[in-house]
């Protein structure tokens, strides 16, 4: 009875040391296994980091990533702009040489039209007619409307003057009187036309008061005094006063 009681306390002590070797077995085991996985983690994520730096690197098979397309692009564009300059450079240099004929051509008629006119304002005009230019210019011996004043200028082979500059109209004043000139609007009213045919510009500097003056029964031109000089002003056509004819030597 004694040896089995005595006997129990050293199997529960072996036992316990069993135990405790198991244990130490055990961890030993688990500090291995998990050895084993961190190294397996390292191992991967090892892989994974090479993996990553390989991809960021370029293939060496691989195109340029400059796109052809975009350069081809740009050299049209820089094409078209250089020949767009150079269609320009020749326009105007063709635009130079053609200005210069015309002004050739402009200067050569010039010079024929004044030999011409240098030739035909040699003659004289008839008795009783005065030259100025190359027009010949005379007053009206009956006093009448400006239509009437018109018709013995006709007469004549000549018409009612048709002012060309302010000289002629400095000419004109010096018969220091109000006369009949050769414009009229009955056809348009505030068109004012020569017998010419050419238009009367409203905005010329001989107007009197610097513009038309007259109403709708007012439809021809003549002088009037103002201020230091005669001007043009506008009258009734059944008005009667004297008119000034003239004729051109050149026709």
């Amino acid at each position: 009875m004694a040896e089995v009681i005595y006997t129990m306390p050293n199997m529960a002590r072996n036992t316990q040391g069993e135990r405790e070797e198991g244990i130490e077995d055990n961890y030993d085991s688990i500090e291995s296994l998990r050895d084993q996985h961190q190294d397996y983690v390292g191992t991967e994520e090892s892989s994974n980091t090479l993996g990553t730096v390989r991809s960021q690197q370029p293939d060496p098979v691989s195109p340029p990533r400059c796109p052809i397309r975009a350069v081809v692009v740009l050299l049209v564009l820089l094409s078209l702009t250089l020949l767009a300059g150079l269609l320009r450079f020749v326009m105007q240099n063709k635009n130079i040489c053609m200005d210069r004929d015309v002004e050739q051509l402009l200067q050569r008629l010039k010079n024929v039209t004044e030999q011409r006119d240098s030739l035909l304002c040699k003659q004289d005009c008839p008795g009783g007619w005065n030259k100025f230019g190359c027009k010949c210019y005379q007053v009206t011996r009956e006093w009448g409307s400006w239509n009437k004043s018109r018709e013995l200028c006709v007469s004549k082979g000549a018409d009612l003057v048709v002012v060309d500059s302010k000289e002629e109209m400095d000419f004109i004043n010096r018969y220091g009187g109000d006369f009949w000139l050769g414009a009229t609007d009955e056809a348009s009213d505030g068109l004012w036309r020569w017998s010419d045919g050419t238009v009367l510009s409203a905005y010329n500097p001989s107007w009197r008061r610097g513009k038309p003056d007259g109403d709708k029964d007012k439809n021809c031109l003549r002088t009037a005094w103002e201020k230091t000089n005669y001007k043009w002003t506008v009258g009734s056509c059944k008005d009667a006063s004297y008119g000034i004819c003239e004729y051109n030597l050149m026709k």
